[in-house]
């Protein structure tokens, strides 16, 4: 058993460290008191927090610290936090970056609980920034104290009403939706439309620079916080990988989804890859992968994030993918059934017994179809409503039932459509229900007093109305993905238990990379490393002159191929060094001179040791096999089409290890060529199962040597027919450039 000192087992010790964490990350949403340092009658972000914590009426004690003032906004003044009376829970702290210290050692001797540092003129602006924010950390560290920020925009409590924030809102409901951004704006844009909505949010924190807490300290706690049912965060960094690979796990163990902002999708892929995969796999590739293997939901915009947060603030899980959707509008139905597809989202047909009984109740001009257009009709008649909404939640063909609505204004429960509904939601349990509009933009409220839905969790186990039809089927699609993320869980499949374990191959394989003389390792050095983790290679020998060839050529059995080996050439097609089907032992020797002496005459100054014959793979289909290494996250295992097309095509998948067949197959499924794999157009089917399999014990290698490898690239693999087996026919590995100091 893994001990720690004293004899405590790690995950137990781990378990107590997280409640730590949390315990400490509750002072700053939940103080009995709060004080504001640097508040002015001047005005200023200072003064409209303190404004703001007044306005919302926090329950605890409020106070400002200013030594030229008694009151400000009718608020208690003192001169300094060590002549207040009374313990402070939370010091919001406003005041230039270099009076910071003093404010610091006035909170540890007076035992403030928790601060945040609104102040910027850290770590953002470099030079001296840089170590003040150095400082900080090493006296948070010291102290014990959380610190949020500095540079950040505040946090808000919706239980407490505490608003510890500039940002004022035009309403306050507490609720499901917590939020971790790095952004000001982002906390406005986010809590704004979800509050106009009538979507309640728990707790909003903005981390700024992370000198001392981060994202992953908030994911952490949210997890464990019983209030919050959706996580949605902005992120521009990920400074300690494992601890936010552990706070996502943990979140998904108490089934609370994240839904995330991850900017860098623009980052320009890395710059000369030799590899083919550097150049199909951009430089966020593996964030996508670590998002993914997560299950975090990674959006683009604002809207989008709100849409999904919205969505997966249900109690619910869908099923499957399969959703009806119902309107009065036949501009609905025909704009739905164009764009859905791109989001991964399927209308079927209704089966025949629930056909049936729709044409029995619509009018003679209707169409059965889905999306289902029940005709104006249906606006007067709520027999119809209530029937066709019935059929389709009833029939055992739906996952998710959803009304579509023309304008996003908010829904009088009282009217016939909401009471089919919910009439229709009582009689298919296992069923989840939406409302979605075809617009989105401002949420308009529904005349009359008492009309709207306040907070959804009261209405459809939490399915609230969703704005505009792309954020809207994105976010159903979303809500659907989660939902078969926490079905494909499996318990030995978590990232953070992977990272660092060693297979027992990994010792020999070190022993073949380090000897290898270059760094670039020839094609026979990688396909040594290749074997060695069962990855089938062709059958291949060095010949030095041409009547080696010659003799290697015979020995191995024609046809067989020649490739020049030389440690400075990389794509060896591209110099003449290549030549396939050679049938005869004399035409052996003359295709040794060949290449040889074309690669010499295009690249003298390069180290030729002569000419790697090899056995002609058996036909097949040609496909890619690659890794990038990730400083933060380690290896991504990308593969595809393959062959001379690589680049062009990047028709690509990837996964984050660890991984079994079945993961690799789904993925498989997903590619633009998949018909090819299939045995499109009477062609054999491949073997998949040899190329899931081979995927697999890659990615072990991969993982072994993510310290060792710069970039590997196994192109092309050959797939012969089903149950015949691959040959892995090229590779090439490079070492990693050492770090430097």
């Amino acid at each position: 058993m893994d001990m720690h000192v004293g004899g405590v087992p790690a995950p137990v010790e781990e378990e107590f460290g997280e409640r730590q964490a949390a315990s400490k990350i509750d002072r700053l949403f939940r103080p009995e008191s709060v004080a504001i340092v640097g508040a002015s009658p001047k005005g200023g972000i200072a003064t409209e927090i303190l404004k703001n914590i007044k306005k919302w009426g926090f329950s605890g004690r409020l106070v400002a610290v200013n030594p030229r003032y008694e009151q400000i906004e009718g608020v208690s003044c003192f001169p300094s936090l060590t002549a207040i009376p009374f313990p402070i829970g939370l010091a919001v702290v406003a005041v230039p970056s270099n009076a910071i210290p003093a404010v610091l050692h006035d909170c540890e001797v007076t035992g403030v609980r928790a601060i945040q540092i609104i102040s910027s003129g850290f770590a953002e602006e470099r030079g001296e920034g840089v170590a003040k924010q150095f400082q900080l950390a090493q006296w948070a560290e010291r102290t014990g104290i959380p610190v949020v920020g500095p540079n950040c925009y505040g946090l808000l409590n919706g239980e407490n009403r505490l608003i510890a924030t500039p940002a004022d809102f035009y309403s306050l409901s507490a609720g499901g939706v917590s939020a971790v951004v790095q952004s000001g704006t982002l906390m406005f844009s986010l809590v704004m439309p979800l509050l106009a909505r009538g979507i309640g949010v728990g707790r909003v924190v903005t981390s700024g620079n992370e000198a001392c807490l981060d994202v992953a300290d908030f994911i952490n706690y949210f997890a464990d916080d019983k209030d919050t049912r959706v996580i949605a965060c902005y992120c521009e960094q990920i400074k300690r990988p494992l601890e936010f690979i552990k706070a996502c796990e943990r979140a998904a163990d108490k089934n609370k989804p994240i839904v995330m902002i991850k900017i860098g999708r623009s980052e320009a892929a890395r710059k000369g890859a030799l590899a083919h995969t550097g150049s199909v796999a951009g430089s966020d590739v593996a964030i996508d992968a670590v998002l993914k293997k997560l299950g975090v939901v990674r959006v683009d915009t604002v809207d989008d994030l709100i849409e999904a947060a919205a969505a997966l603030s249900t109690t619910k899980r869908p099923r499957g993918r399969r959703i009806a959707l119902a309107s009065f509008s036949g501009t609905a139905v025909n704009i739905l059934s164009d764009v859905a597809e791109p989001f991964g989202v399927e209308f079927p047909p209704p089966p025949a017994e629930a056909r049936a009984r729709l044409e029995a109740v619509l009018p003679e001009f209707g169409n059965v179809s889905n999306p289902l257009d029940l005709t104006s009709q249906a606006d007067y008649d709520t027999h119809i409503i209530d029937e066709s909404l019935k059929t389709l939640a009833t029939c055992g063909t739906y996952d998710v039932v959803v009304w579509g609505r023309g304008a996003p204004s908010r829904l009088d429960m009282r009217s016939p459509v909401c009471q089919a509904l919910k009439r229709a939601a009582e009689a298919a349990p296992d069923v989840v229900f939406s409302v979605m509009a075809l617009a989105g933009g401002h949420f308009f409220a529904a005349p009359g007093p008492g009309s709207a839905m306040v907070e959804p969790a009261a209405e459809f186990d939490g399915m609230p109305f969703l704005q505009g039809v792309g954020p809207g089927l994105k976010a159903l699609s979303a809500l659907i993905g989660y939902a078969e993320f926490q079905r494909a869980r499996k318990p030995g499949n978590r990232l953070s238990a992977h990272r660092g374990q060693r297979s027992a191959c990994y010792a020999e394989a070190v022993r073949i990379l380090r000897e290898a003389k270059g760094d670039v390792l020839t094609e026979r050095e990688g396909k040594h490393l290749l074997a060695l983790y069962g990855i089938p290679v062709t059958r291949e020998a060095l010949a030095t002159d041409a009547k080696q060839a010659a003799r290697v050529a015979q020995d191995l059995g024609f046809p067989v191929a020649m490739k020049v080996e030389s440690a400075d050439i990389v794509h060896k097609t591209d110099v003449g060094g290549v030549a396939l089907n050679i049938s005869s032992s004399e035409q052996a020797a003359a295709t040794f001179e060949q290449i040889v002496g074309s690669v010499r005459s295009r690249c003298p100054e390069a180290n030729i040791a002569g000419a790697l014959v090899q056995e002609m793979a058996k036909p097949g289909i040609e496909m890619m096999l690659g890794a990038t290494f990730d400083p933060q996250f380690g290896p991504v295992i990308v593969f595809g089409l393959g062959g001379i097309w690589v680049e062009a095509l990047k028709d690509v998948r990837a996964l984050m290890p660890p991984f079994d067949a079945a993961e690799v197959k789904a993925e498989l499924g997903r590619l633009r060529g998949a018909s090819v794999l299939r045995g499109a157009r009477g062609g054999a089917k491949p073997d998949l199962e040899a190329f899931a399999d081979c995927i697999v014990k890659f990615s072990t290698l991969c993982s072994d040597l993510a310290d060792e490898i710069g970039e590997i690239d196994v192109n092309p693999i050959i797939l012969a027919a089903s149950g015949t087996g691959l040959t892995a026919v090229d590779c090439l590995i490079t070492r990693k450039a050492p770090q430097k100091v």
